[in-house]
């Protein structure tokens, strides 16, 4: 997870755990850091979140870097902010995204997300999230 709000990394932390023990968070401040992160092999992450608005590196231009490189551009990426799903949902998928998360109003409606995509594997994940998407419980945007 790429998020330059610490309480919202400490959120997203909890309710993993919440879920299952055996997930692992791995956060880093910005996308630069992110990065940094990835291409030194630190981690190699089932999914990744980048919120949108960040210093340094912002989850737009993450997000372009991670799609342009041909070790990275297989993981799943959410952009996830708080942000309205409009505008900001389209331009995500149209840039690579496999979808666009309105950060959840609640921990509970963040722990619910969450625990759906986390019994997906990744071959599922495209119609775990269309299924969210059609029951209207969290608002996203998905790609096609």
């Amino acid at each position: 997870m790429a998020d330059d709000d610490q309480d919202e990394t400490d959120l997203f932390g909890e309710a993993l755990r919440d879920i299952d023990q055996s997930l692992e968070l791995y956060s880093a401040a910005n996308g630069k850091e992110a990065i940094s992160a990835l291409y030194r092999g630190q981690v190699r992450p089932e999914i990744i979140f980048l919120d949108i608005n960040m210093p340094e590196m912002n989850g737009w231009d993450c997000l372009t870097t991670l799609k342009s490189d041909a070790t990275l551009r297989e993981i799943p990426v959410v952009m996830y902010s708080t942000s309205s799903a409009g505008l900001d949902g389209k331009r995500a998928v149209q840039s690579g995204a496999i979808c666009y998360l309105e950060k959840p109003p609640s921990f509970l409606k963040l722990k619910d997300f969450l625990e759906k995509i986390s019994i997906s594997s990744r071959t599922n994940l495209p119609a775990t999230l269309r299924a969210i998407e059609a029951n209207k419980s969290h608002r996203l945007v998905i790609s096609d």
